[in-house]
């Protein structure tokens, strides 16, 4: 796992905000400016949120770092995003959130703590976004509308619609089973009339395997006064074609 696909899950988590990955804190020229891994401005105003992130995917980067407190004064928000379990919670003060990868979303391990940020610092990375990242379009509405493939990779991507497809996928595995199960049921009601058809016709000296012209059958019958074992036989052999015939379907 790289940084960039860590952004890459960053961006489509704050798909409906103002997103900007390596937002430099000031100028675009030179070299004192820092750069945050990424940053956000939450599309609200209650509260008006801004966010920053530094990325980590090695664990001797993170212990390294020592200029990401510079980054607190900036933002309303401030989260370290890393691989499961390379940072621990305790590691970081009690004010900075943690986010960990879970599958191909990102988990809130511990949510920051929200502060007023520091007028100055967040003015000049205002600045930056604004003349560097950002283009000024004529109609608000149409650059705010998003596309419906987007919107539904966004919708897979979030939990809701992992948990929606999880749970489908768990009905229709259940309706299977269900209907399997029925159908074994109606198969072991009909291995069962046929056994009873089959006690019945050797009960009357017939071996089903072994069958008799009509007419030698009628005589037997009829000499045996055995009429009425045949009349049971039929209803037991109809009952046992209705079974298959529903099974079937």
């Amino acid at each position: 796992m790289t940084a960039a696909d860590l952004v890459a899950r960053l961006a489509a988590r704050h798909s409906k905000d103002v997103f900007v990955a390596e937002c430099k804190m000031g100028e675009s020229w030179g070299r004192g400016a820092r750069t945050l891994d990424a940053w956000a401005m939450r599309k609200s105003w209650s509260p008006w949120t801004t966010v920053g992130y530094e990325v980590k995917v090695g664990r001797s980067d993170f212990l390294r770092d020592e200029k990401w407190h510079e980054y607190l004064p900036a933002t309303h928000e401030f989260y370290f995003v890393c691989p499961r379990k390379l940072i621990q919670p305790e590691e970081l003060p009690a004010d900075v959130g943690l986010l960990w990868t879970a599958g191909q979303r990102l988990h809130v391990k511990r949510k920051a703590v929200r502060r007023t940020p520091d007028p100055e610092r967040l003015a000049r990375l205002m600045a930056y976004v604004l003349m560097s990242r950002t283009q000024i379009v004529a109609d608000m509405w149409a650059a705010n509308t998003e596309p419906p493939i987007d919107r539904w990779r966004r919708w897979l991507l979030e939990e809701d619609g992992e948990r929606y497809i999880g749970h489908m996928v768990g009905h229709r595995l259940a309706e299977r089973l269900r209907a399997a199960q029925r159908a074994q049921q109606a198969a072991e009601r009909k291995a069962a009339g046929y056994e009873r058809i089959e006690q019945r016709l050797s009960e009357l000296g017939l071996d089903p395997g072994q069958p008799l012209a009509a007419a030698d059958l009628q005589a037997r019958l009829e000499g045996n006064g055995h009429l009425r074992a045949l009349r049971t036989v039929a209803r037991l052999t109809e009952q046992a074609a209705d079974i298959a015939r529903r099974a079937a379907e």
